[in-house]
């Protein structure tokens, strides 16, 4: 199963994303600052953030007006944004030198001038918060964000983590994260409470499932001590469970199968490590 099979229903949406995402590099005051956002937004990546956010958006309203589209489009580019930040940031902390084969900002402009870049795309995504979105959502993001901050803490200062601990990172890091993308993209176009929690759910159990697979495939010590490749399993079978009362559509069926592509993406690389 290839990803574009997947975001197929959603071509329009991305293609206006990656507009707007260029843009933003664009309207900067300064050329510096121009060419070093340009250049952090062409490495590659599948925007899944964005996909999953666009896709929880059509399963509950296939039919936008354009102010609803713009709005949808505004949250994808601020939840890209923190989430972009978040990267440099944890590669100036990590000490890494490649991103999907590319070099890293810090790699290629210094560790100051991407502490400050990673400072540059947060206060971007929050004033777009702020200024486009319902308050609740940049309430949403400032608690996420702060999570995030303090899951990094806790594995800065957790070098041999136990279970729970373990569990409370990757939380932290990336589970919760994309719970917010789910649950505000269903939000944004209206859904209910009911519905809301239960794509809450389905990206809280699909980001703990992508996490454990991907510590896996980097053959973390600490990931393969506190919990097995089937519970990593079992989280994403939760996020297909998470959804099962969700009205049919293909945006549903979407999303399905992206918990399928992320099982047969990742299981015969963990396989290969184990």
């Amino acid at each position: 199963m290839r990803f574009d099979e997947i975001s197929i229903l959603i071509i329009k949406e991305l293609n206006q994303f990656e507009s707007e995402l260029k843009n933003i590099a664009s309207k900067l005051d300064s050329t510096v600052a121009q060419d070093i956002f340009t250049y952090f937004f062409s490495i590659p990546g599948k925007r899944l953030r964005p996909t999953l956010t666009f896709l929880c958006a059509g399963a509950i309203n296939g039919e936008l007006t354009p102010s609803a589209e713009h709005n949808l489009i505004q949250l994808a580019i601020g939840l890209e944004l923190i989430h972009s930040a978040s990267l440099i940031h944890d590669d100036i902390i990590d000490g890494d030198l490649l991103r999907r084969g590319q070099k890293t900002l810090n790699k290629t402009f210094g560790n100051k001038i991407a502490v400050l870049a990673g400072d540059a795309l947060y206060s971007r995504a929050f004033t777009i918060f702020s200024d486009t979105l319902p308050r609740e959502f940049a309430q949403v993001m400032g608690r996420v964000t702060e999570s995030m901050s303090v899951a990094e803490i806790l594995n800065a200062n957790n070098p041999s983590p136990d279970r729970e601990t373990y569990f409370e990172i990757i939380l932290g890091k990336t589970a919760s994260f994309m719970s917010a993308c789910c649950m505000l993209g269903a939000r944004i176009v209206g859904a209910t409470e009911e519905e809301c929690n239960m794509l809450s759910k389905y990206g809280k159990n699909l980001g703990m499932a992508y996490q454990i697979l991907d510590d896996y495939i980097d053959e973390d010590s600490i990931a393969m001590r506190n919990v097995t490749i089937e519970e990593g399993f079992e989280f994403a079978y939760n996020a297909k469970a998470s959804i099962e009362n969700l009205k049919d559509s293909a945006y549903k069926q979407s999303l399905i199968m992206l918990v399928d592509y992320v099982l047969d993406f990742y299981s015969p690389k963990v396989e290969n490590a184990l």
